[in-house]
């Protein structure tokens, strides 16, 4: 019985550290400025998250104003992700409706904002669709 608890454990523990792995190499290739956001480069079209890699780079150089600047809701990304990761590797069980509505309240929060910056004509969220993946194969297959 112990063995399999131990098993399951040392399972658990090299999926987080394959996913903290996979998050460093996302981070590296962000500061070399080599990841783009795969829906903006396919389609041209940002989401409700877009600005936030620059935002926590800019974080990590201490330059608050850029941080806000690219996405103003950064500082709900770095507080619930590491929560999040914290209450799932210490299994520690959170009543499932509060999750949800957490979750519910910060998608919507995020949508608001993301309308907002449309609205306000955020260069941060300008629609590139010239730019973008679909429109070039669409170039050289139809014209």
């Amino acid at each position: 019985m112990a063995n399999i608890q131990n098993n399951k454990k040392t399972k658990k523990y090299k999926t987080y550290v394959l996913v903290f792995f996979i998050m460093f190499i996302l981070l590296i290739l962000a500061l070399k400025q080599l990841l783009v956001c795969p829906q903006n480069y396919i389609l041209g079209i940002p989401c409700p998250l877009c600005g936030i890699s620059r935002s926590l780079l800019s974080v990590l150089n201490l330059d608050f104003k850029s941080a806000f600047y690219y996405h103003a809701l950064w500082p709900i990304v770095l507080l619930f992700v590491p929560l999040y990761g914290y209450l799932k590797i210490n299994n520690i069980k959170v009543n499932k409706r509060l999750e949800n509505t957490i979750c519910i309240v910060i998608g919507i929060i995020f949508l608001t904002y993301f309308i907002i910056r449309h609205i306000n004509g955020s260069p941060i969220v300008e629609v590139h669709f010239y730019d973008s993946l679909v429109y070039k194969i669409y170039s050289l297959l139809f014209k």
